[in-house]
């Protein structure tokens, strides 16, 4: 590997620390060295390729769940008023803004990923022996949000166009390689749950009914009635359904910690709308099956592990309404649980996002290096410019329906 030009005589023609209200950009020397050390891996060449190799099935994919999100708002009313709740916000990968993304989580997850992405960048710049002019962090303020990579371009452009071609996909790949890494860690962490009670889940007592004056409270999960197992409100519904006003019958609820705590009682059926009840909302727990579910990892099912714990509470094991009815050997597991997903979920969108190939992403980049080399002697410049530009534009005419079509049918 060629020697690089001494970072601190780039940085000498750039400020090492610049403030533009509220950005604090942050220059150093020492990840230059991080740079030439894992760029001169022989790993890091393997990496380049599947970096590489790796943008087009990214790109792909990207294109069909833009058009298949389309086709969805259009046919589905549903998912455009979902989309209308969430508002606008909901696209972009802000936390504070985007109503889905936690704060704390999110900005862990951003600050990783853009990491990773400008990160790789430098590796594999280093690996073909492209000079990184510059690098550093970016702060909100005193808050991390980011780093970046500034590779130089005349390089970039005099290279050989496989070089280029590796420096502009490692972001992506690197990214995909990350999201798959902690998508694998959370299916972990999700196969050591086990759940701790199942059954029906009460939301609230109604007040002067009488599982009221039984004592059953809300956050109770009903188990069983009269020693049989109640499963879901179904069954629920079919039992009581058998009984008339003033019918006693033995109610067992699970509560506390752990659901460990066993309350049964007795409660005498009472009528309304003509239907005999208890006096509670209830819903189905499911916990088995939900887990189960979770748990069945398929390729075609991979939109599933996309779905943030913040907009199906109900569905994802690690939500915060689900977790406490599961239990782990794991400490903490809850955390690492939604750590790992946010860093996949991140991670994905970003990749995705750079793989399109709008100008001047990285998508974009590798597009009109890729049509300089394979058209370069039957296109003239000028023709590859435009054939760049205009898969740009119908690329940015997509992203574009995709966002405001659910606020304007």
């Amino acid at each position: 590997m060629a020697t690089q030009e001494p970072e601190n005589q780039t940085m000498e023609k750039e400020k090492r620390i610049e403030f533009s209200f509220p950005l604090l950009i942050v220059r150093t020397k020492r990840f230059s060295a991080i740079f030439d050390k894992l760029g001169a891996l022989k790993t890091s060449r393997y990496f380049s390729w599947i970096f590489l190799g790796l943008v087009p099935f990214v790109a792909g994919l990207a294109l069909y769940l833009i058009t298949n999100s389309l086709i969805a708002v259009l046919s589905n009313p549903l998912v455009g008023e979902i989309v209308k709740d969430l508002g606008p916000g909901s696209v972009l990968l802000l936390p504070g803004i985007n109503p889905m993304l936690p704060i704390v989580y999110g900005w862990i997850a951003i600050v990783v990923a853009i990491v990773i992405h400008e990160g790789a960048h430098g590796i594999i710049a280093r690996n073909v022996n492209l000079r990184v002019k510059s690098s550093g962090l970016l702060f909100f303020l005193i808050v991390p949000i980011g780093a970046f990579v500034d590779v130089d371009e005349e390089q970039i452009k005099k290279a050989r166009p496989r070089h280029s071609l590796k420096v502009m996909a490692a972001g992506v790949g690197g990214n995909v390689i990350l999201g798959e890494a902690c998508l694998v860690g959370l299916l972990l962490i999700v196969g050591s749950l086990t759940p701790m009670v199942d059954g029906v889940y009460i939301g609230s007592v109604s007040e002067g009914m009488p599982a009221e004056a039984a004592g059953l409270q809300a956050n109770d999960v009903l188990v069983s009635i009269d020693n049989i197992t109640i499963t879901n409100s179904t069954q629920l519904r079919a039992l009581l359904d058998t009984k008339t006003t003033g019918d006693t019958i033995q109610v067992t609820v699970a509560r506390g910690e752990g659901w460990q705590t066993q309350y049964t009682t007795t409660l005498n059926l009472t009528v309304s709308d003509n239907r005999t009840v208890m006096g509670v909302s209830a819903g189905d727990l499911y916990s088995h099956a939900r887990l189960a579910n979770y748990q069945t990892f398929s390729i075609d099912r991979l939109s599933m592990y996309l779905v943030p714990p913040t907009l199906a509470s109900t569905t994802v094991p690690f939500s915060d309404s689900l977790a406490p009815y599961y239990s782990s050997p794991l400490p903490y597991w809850q955390i690492f649980a939604n750590t790992l997903f946010w860093v996949w979920f991140v991670n994905f969108n970003l990749a995705i996002f750079n793989a399109l190939p709008i100008y001047p992403l990285d998508g974009g980049r590798i597009f009109d290096i890729t049509l300089k080399k394979v058209a370069g002697k039957r296109m003239s410049e000028k023709a590859i410019r435009r054939t760049t530009l205009a898969v740009t534009a119908a690329c940015v005419v997509l992203v574009t329906l995709g966002i405001v079509l659910p606020f304007i049918l």
